[in-house]
């Protein structure tokens, strides 16, 4: 299902348990290691000695990046050194590649739950990309995919993330959480909630309904500790780029496990099992 990611990267090691996440659950995927030299620095003049600074920075780091992922065992791996605005090189860069999934890093903010900056760059791509971003905040011990969390609120923005999911756990023989996020005037979750078992149930994935309340972002933290991995939808679309939603925005800097966010479904998809 997924057979090529990008990983970003900035060379000072903050993604490198990013990367070997996603060398050791996606081994046979091709990878991509980007640096973006950042040529729309704000309050910076970017004279020839800073530039030729930042490109021997960028380059020491999609080497860094190479030599992570062939500790890992993984030796198909493409890398370039980009220039531009870092989000929008990355977007590009995916559009053009055809790439499955962007990995990225988040700030971590377990330490309290009303902080949720996740970072510029992370946030501007998840806004602008329409292909799946895999967040992930700190390093974790866990390695397989056993157990897939679906975070949904059963809104069209909800299904593609729903049929993604789906075919997520299929691949990996895994099961599924549904945690319907509820809001207090909905009542149709129940119905909702037997639609996304009934359409996994043609994948034969075994299925648990959970719901919670929007308000109660305590007790949706204790869902994640029971799974491996998250896929939830970002936000409403809003012109040529998505609103990241408060719920989604904090799912990200506060998850012990990593999080894919899905903004839409890719052709395709389905045939790769």
């Amino acid at each position: 299902m997924i057979k090529r990611i990008l990983v970003p990267t900035d060379g000072y090691g903050l993604e490198n348990h990013v990367i070997k996440y996603v060398a050791r659950v996606f081994p046979f995927a091709d990878f991509h290691v980007v640096s973006v030299i950042n040529t729309y620095e704000r309050g910076v003049q970017l004279t020839s000695i800073l530039y030729e600074e930042m490109k021997e920075s960028a380059k020491k780091a999609v080497e860094e990046g190479k030599k992570l992922l062939e500790n890992e065992g993984i030796h198909n791996v493409s890398f370039r050194i980009l220039e531009g605005l870092p989000s929008r090189e990355i977007v590009r860069y995916a559009r053009e590649n055809d790439i499955d999934l962007i990995a990225m890093r988040v700030y971590c903010r377990k330490s309290t739950v009303s902080a949720q900056r996740m970072g510029s760059t992370v946030a501007n791509v998840l806004k602008r990309t329409h292909i799946p971003v895999l967040t992930l905040a700190e390093e974790i011990k866990k390695r397989e995919i056993k157990k897939v969390l679906l975070l949904t609120d059963g809104t069209a923005k909800s299904k593609r993330a729903e049929n993604y999911a789906i075919l997520l756990a299929s691949s990996f023989g895994a099961g599924m959480e549904v945690l319907y996020i509820k809001d207090k005037k909905d009542g149709e979750h129940v119905k909702k909630l037997d639609n996304v078992v009934w359409k996994a149930s043609h994948w034969n994935i075994e299925v648990k309904k959970s719901i919670e309340s929007m308000g109660n972002k305590d007790a949706l933290l204790s869902h994640f500790n029971r799974n491996d991995i998250v896929v939830m939808g970002v936000g409403k679309k809003i012109l040529f780029w998505r609103k990241i939603g408060h719920i989604a925005m904090f799912v990200a800097t506060h998850s012990p496990i990593p999080v894919i966010f899905v903004n839409s479904f890719k052709k395709g998809w389905s045939q790769r099992r």
